[in-house]
């Protein structure tokens, strides 16, 4: 049963690459680029046909892809389509495509997931015990040491956040008014419910009915909180909050998601929408070598009105390149070592 979703899982991946990859696909055929070929995964073809100018191949190892363009690395003399002759809008726009196309997914999968819920939890309080005396029913949370709460999940978030727990600034709505309260105690105590014994801070929130526009705005706000955990992400490997041994890379991604997936379907399909618009955001970074650094040179070429020398760009892009394999290299063996000692 494992193996089934383990294939599950490889193929949702290659999905993913594939979409990526057709956003460029799709936008330089607009645009006039000869694309010399469309591949998904890496290393030699198990299965390959060349249609018209298109070479389309499925290779052997399934992580990452490529949409390789007439001119895109190096000189061309079929100057009409070539990658380069085109104008920097139309290079923009196909460079931008394929991570416009993750997020775009992972927001409609998102939308998939949230279709049969009919109800869910807001950060408004409905009733609170008594030893918490600044917080009132009513209240609506909207940032805990300004953690921004847009969704109920981010109440808990801002908690293990927080630096100086059990004591917290909560920005609260009340009465249509904001309210800061400051040094606000919250901690988790002991309770029987049931007749098991669990944890509970003492408040409850209020449940709020599903509509067609509410449902449109919690995917877009879910949507938004997947882009900003992926900045909160890069913020704590920056300050040393996390470090490299707390990143995960596509191995440790697939075997969280196999986990997931015997755990609830509907569950996997969340994961995979944060997955997707994780790649999105993380190729619009201006790091060399992907997406994001060939956009930012661009931009650059917008600014001076003229392109940096592309044997300059090639350098700066193949040294990113490097690092990311080596990068890479490391989260997979760390990744093994986690499996190995059971996470």
């Amino acid at each position: 049963m494992v193996t089934i979703y383990i294939i599950l899982v490889v193929i949702l991946f290659g999905a993913l690459i594939a979409i990526h990859e057709f956003g460029h696909f799709i936008a330089a055929k607009i645009s006039g680029v000869r694309v010399n070929e469309y591949a998904i995964g890496m290393g030699p073809a198990i299965i390959k046909k060349q249609i018209g100018e298109t070479l389309y191949a499925l290779r052997l190892f399934p992580l990452g892809g490529y949409c390789a363009m007439e001119g895109e690395d190096d000189e061309s003399e079929d100057v009409e389509h070539s990658f380069h002759a085109k104008p920097l809008f139309s290079r923009f726009l196909i460079v931008a495509s394929g991570p416009i196309m993750n997020l775009i997914v992972g927001v409609l999968v998102l939308a998939f997931v949230f279709l049969p819920v009919t109800a869910w939890t807001v950060p408004t309080i409905n009733a609170v015990e008594e030893h918490i005396s600044d917080l009132k029913p009513g209240d609506t949370i909207l940032a805990i040491d300004d953690y921004n709460i847009v969704l109920f999940s981010d109440f808990y978030i801002a908690l293990d956040r927080a630096e100086n727990p059990p004591m917290y600034d909560i920005l609260v709505e009340r009465n249509g008014e904001k309210v800061l309260l400051d040094d606000v105690k919250l901690e988790l105590r002991k309770v029987e419910e049931n007749g098991e014994t669990v944890e509970r801070y003492g408040l409850t929130f209020e449940v709020e009915k599903t509509s067609f526009l509410n449902k449109a705005k919690f995917v877009l706000k879910n949507s938004y909180n997947m882009v900003r955990l992926v900045f909160v992400g890069l913020l704590d490997l920056i300050t040393g909050r996390a470090g490299l041994d707390d990143m995960s890379g596509p191995i440790g991604i697939s075997s969280i998601m196999v986990d997931t997936a015997k755990e609830s379907m509907l569950s996997l399909w969340y994961l995979l929408a944060l997955v997707s618009i994780n790649l999105g955001i993380m190729n619009l970074l201006p790091i060399p070598a992907l997406d994001g650094g060939r956009l930012f040179f661009m931009l650059i070429e917008f600014i001076a009105r003229k392109p940096i020398p592309k044997k300059y760009e090639g350098w700066i892009h193949a040294a990113g390149f490097l690092l990311l394999i080596l990068l890479m290299i490391f989260v997979a063996f760390n990744d093994i070592f986690k499996l190995f000692a059971g996470g």
